[in-house]
């Protein structure tokens, strides 16, 4: 009888069955957990090597989970018991592993997940501690940081036990940097289709991006900015005022991209420079893993006097990243992404540092455009930029011009 008891309380502690752990794509966030007991939860990723776009006109040989950079944000609970499959495409040149900060093990699981191309590794392990990690690949072949360079990275939430309070919007924002040299190969252009009888890139070409805008060819980022800092131009506007704005304007354009859009030449495909991440010289540094991914009409849109949660991860692979949103201040800072720790209160700019994240909410009281930066300024020139657009009613009590 004590036989039977014993097996009945082992089959007892066994699952039933596992859940699949909802995933998502920058900027997307998983759903809340509403489930107030831990389970069994399910990951399935898959390492994958492609060449995809970096910068406008630079495509770069991109090295991934799930065939994102960043990879899928993944969301469980503190005390869940987490399956992770990790595969490796049969496409892939080179064995990959992942490194989850979240884990307590060896390796954050990267000692038992090395996957050679067209093979697959399962490990299991247990959520201890609640907050907001990365992950990333640590393979030693051919090593460590070329895995976390060329875009092997993401970010995992463990729940607190009760859960996070509700905010209207949840973001999943992510720093990193490439250091890029030619490989050699190239990358054709996509077709540019005619327009009117006129081929568009030779169209656009006689016009600077200021007048782009006007007429609405490249609306979005760069007028948002004219906007932000100028305010909208109208028929009473000096002529004086409308040369600064576009003087602006064309300096932008040039700062947040490196090759016109539409630009009709061959690239060559960019690759990793070692020698330049050994020096630390970074050729861009962006959210969302490629320049621009969050302007223009991937800007994150918001309406005035929502909350607004932000999940933010940064990388490196060698800098600190200072995130900042223009003309925002964060009302509470979760630091180094900790849940039941330290927060902080009425933050301007906070530290983030690499393979670190922190978990930042804020209410935006007046409508326009507001732009997230990494502070060390420079590296906006590098694509470190990007744009939340606030709809409502003007609130003149806390914002507005004068004269």
């Amino acid at each position: 009888m004590r036989g039977f008891w014993t097996i009945l309380f082992i089959l007892s502690a066994i699952p039933a069955y596992a859940l699949e752990a909802e995933v998502t794509t920058a900027p997307d966030v998983p759903a809340y957990i509403t489930r107030i007991q831990p389970e069994t939860v399910v990951v399935n990723f898959e390492a994958k090597e492609f060449v995809g776009p970096l910068a406008d006109g630079k495509h770069y040989k991109f090295w991934s989970f799930n065939g994102t950079v960043p990879g899928p944000m993944i969301r469980v609970r503190h005390g869940d018991t987490v399956e992770f499959h990790l595969s490796n495409h049969s496409s892939s040149q080179f064995p990959h592993n992942i490194d989850l900060h979240a884990v307590s093990g060896p390796g954050g699981g990267a000692s038992v997940t090395l996957v050679a191309p067209g093979e697959e590794k399962v490990f299991r392990f247990k959520t201890l501690h609640p907050g907001l990690y990365v992950y990333h690949c640590a393979s030693p072949i051919p090593g460590i940081p070329a895995h976390i360079a060329n875009g092997m990275y993401g970010l995992l939430l463990v729940e607190p036990k009760h859960g996070f309070p509700r905010v209207d919007h949840e973001f999943y924002v992510f720093e990193s940097e490439f250091y890029t040299q030619d490989s050699g190969e190239e990358v054709l252009p996509e077709p540019v289709a005619p327009e009117k009888g006129e081929v568009a890139s030779e169209k656009n070409a006689s016009k600077s991006p200021a007048e782009k805008v006007e007429t609405g060819e490249k609306e979005g980022f760069m007028d948002s900015l004219v906007n932000t800092f100028f305010g909208e131009a109208s028929d009473s506007t000096e002529p004086d005022k409308k040369s600064i704005q576009k003087d602006l304007l064309n300096s932008l354009v040039d700062t947040a991209s490196n090759e016109p859009v539409d630009s009709p030449e061959i690239n060559n495909i960019l690759e990793l420079s070692l020698e330049k991440g050994l020096k630390e010289q970074p050729d861009y540094v962006v959210f969302n893993g490629r320049q621009g991914a969050l302007l223009g009409p991937n800007a994150l849109k918001v309406n005035v006097g929502e909350k607004v949660r932000i999940f933010f991860g940064n990388i490196g692979p060698n800098g600190i990243s200072s995130f900042h949103i223009i003309g925002e201040i964060f009302d509470q800072v979760y630091l180094e992404g900790a849940v039941n720790g330290i927060t902080n209160k009425n933050v301007q700019t906070t530290l983030v540092p690499s393979a670190g994240a922190t978990i930042v909410e804020f209410t935006i009281d007046v409508p326009g455009d507001y732009l997230m930066v990494d502070h060390s300024i420079f590296r906006i020139d590098k694509g470190a930029i990007g744009l939340i657009t606030a709809i409502g009613d003007d609130n003149p009590e806390i914002f507005e011009s004068i004269k």
